[in-house]
């Protein structure tokens, strides 16, 4: 059984971390984790969680599905009563028009004892925003807790046309940014294939909820409608400036393939997604300069930057992933999925 348990927390992740841990009839006993702990907790949870991560096949590949999707499954019975839908926009959005059935979390708040209290364990957790990429950070940190996560790739916007969606639309269709189409210079190490999903023990649960509280809703949190993501036009202008180019380290989650045909940005890595968390590919990433992850839609490189960003990392993901930045084979999945959004909201 896991406990929620009141925390407290340090300020920075060079500071041990207090935390109340309660056991049944037994009273109340305080323990002070070091720093160092945490970082091993998380990353070994990381490889787990990112190495069972389904990248080819299944109803949620790479833990996100379509807006079209998504209505199929909540449709028939039998499916929606497997699903909880979590909306992590603004309580504003969320008055103006939800799915049915949506419960509300403030996006900095979702990690908080109280909040994390009334998540189920024994149903698909489906977490919505705005466009997929505050959820995709949501659903990566209730994966790191041992809740079964996905989030729909294009948000509220793949559910409902909505004041943003021909916005969204012509900034997709207007992604002319420059690509290279050359192969990756250095491989990654490769995850086991034979790791599955789980849930945390009971320690490292405490562990891993109360940095995720302190990354999403301390002082290292940020509840702004963009929160951890950059533009391809914000990151366009950095890669423009040497000044800017040396403080990004760009680490792109496409297959090798897409890598070099459909093109990636000049000065990329390549990595595989499920494979980031080896202990031989973490130290390859820098410390001292933001990374920003890539990936076809933002759906992963969403959910990797809560992982390095649990980890201690300085990390943003580029909204849209390729999509936001040049045409790419996802693009037309990208626009007819908004496009043809018209589900009901209440």
């Amino acid at each position: 059984m896991i406990h929620r348990t009141k925390q407290r927390y340090g300020a920075r992740m060079s500071e041990p971390v207090s935390l109340s841990e309660h056991e049944d009839g037994m009273g109340t006993a305080d323990a002070v984790v070091p720093a160092e702990t945490i970082i091993d907790v998380i990353a070994r949870r990381a490889l787990r969680v990112l190495a069972s991560t389904p990248l080819e096949e299944g109803d949620y590949i790479a833990h996100g599905l379509w807006g079209h999707e998504l209505a199929a499954k909540l449709a028939d019975p039998l499916q929606r009563e497997n699903l909880y839908l979590l909306d992590v926009r603004s309580r504003d959005a969320y008055d103006e028009g939800h799915i049915d059935g949506a419960r509300h979390v403030d996006f900095s708040a979702w990690a908080s004892p109280e909040n994390l209290a009334r998540l189920p364990h024994d149903r698909k957790i489906i977490v919505i925003c705005d466009t997929g990429l505050m959820a995709a950070q949501v659903a990566a940190g209730l994966r790191l807790l041992g809740y079964d996560a996905a989030v729909p790739r294009t948000g509220i916007n793949g559910w409902a046309q909505s004041s943003m969606t021909q916005s969204l639309v012509e900034e997709i269709q207007a992604a002319r940014f420059p690509v290279m189409r050359v192969p990756p210079k250095d491989g990654c190490i490769e995850a086991p294939r034979d790791i599955v999903f789980d849930h945390p023990d009971e320690k490292d649960y405490e562990i891993i909820a109360a940095r995720a509280n302190i990354v999403f809703g301390g002082a290292l949190g940020n509840c702004s409608s963009t929160a951890n993501i950059v533009s391809a036009t914000s990151l366009s202008g950095m890669l423009e400036e040497d000044a800017g180019r040396g403080r990004l380290f760009l680490l792109d989650l496409r297959r090798e393939e897409d890598f070099e045909g459909v093109g990636h940005i000049e000065g990329s890595v390549r990595m595989d997604f499920d494979a980031v968390a080896m202990p031989e590919n973490l130290k390859k990433l820098p410390r001292d300069r933001k990374i920003v992850t890539i990936c076809y839609t933002g759906n992963l490189a969403a959910q990797l930057a809560t992982v390095l960003r649990m980890l201690d990392y300085d990390v943003e993901a580029l909204a849209y992933g390729m999509v936001g930045w040049t045409r790419t084979p996802t693009t037309y999945m990208y626009l007819k999925d908004i496009q043809k959004a018209d589900n009901p909201l209440v």
